[in-house]
């Protein structure tokens, strides 16, 4: 799991919201964390941690339809 920076897959499209790197770049990931000045501040980290990702649970299917409940 992840909240995928760096992604180039068109979800988060450029040019918004301060996107620090571009979908048609080959070190996306690298112009995400080398951008961290401007963000980094954001993330009120490590005086909280209200902007981590915090995960409860996780459903996983099988390919028969069951499901498997891991926490």
């Amino acid at each position: 799991m992840n909240v995928a920076v760096g992604g180039v897959n068109g979800y988060f499209p450029d040019g918004q919201c301060g996107k620090p790197w571009s979908d048609t770049s080959s070190r996306a990931s690298n112009d995400f964390y080398n951008t961290r000045g401007a963000w980094y501040s954001t993330w009120n980290y490590p005086a909280t941690n209200d902007s981590a990702m915090k995960i409860d649970s996780v459903k996983v299917w099988s390919l028969d339809g069951s499901e498997i409940l891991v926490k």
